[in-house]
């Protein structure tokens, strides 16, 4: 929960508990706890699409490179200066 301790959370625990009173605070905890799940699954997706973005450039010359190789082995040939 980023930076916040159990000291905050107590704390922010019960102005929310003075503030909705009993009555409306499960709900009120029940939406900010979807909200944070919400934040969460996006955050992922963001930080797999953009890792996936990363690596397709790598995977394209390891992909060439290998390739390349069987060629030459195929051929029986020295292997060609890399570039």
């Amino acid at each position: 929960m980023g930076n916040l301790g159990w000291a905050e959370i107590a704390v922010i625990a019960v102005i929310a508990l003075v503030v909705l009173g009993p009555e409306k605070l499960p709900g009120a905890a029940r939406q900010v706890g979807q909200a944070v799940r919400l934040l969460r699954k996006i955050s992922t997706g963001f930080q797999q699409e953009l890792q996936n973005a990363l690596d397709e450039p790598i995977e394209a010359e390891a992909r060439r490179r290998g390739e390349l190789a069987v060629k030459q082995n195929k051929e029986g040939g020295e292997p060609a200066p890399e570039r």
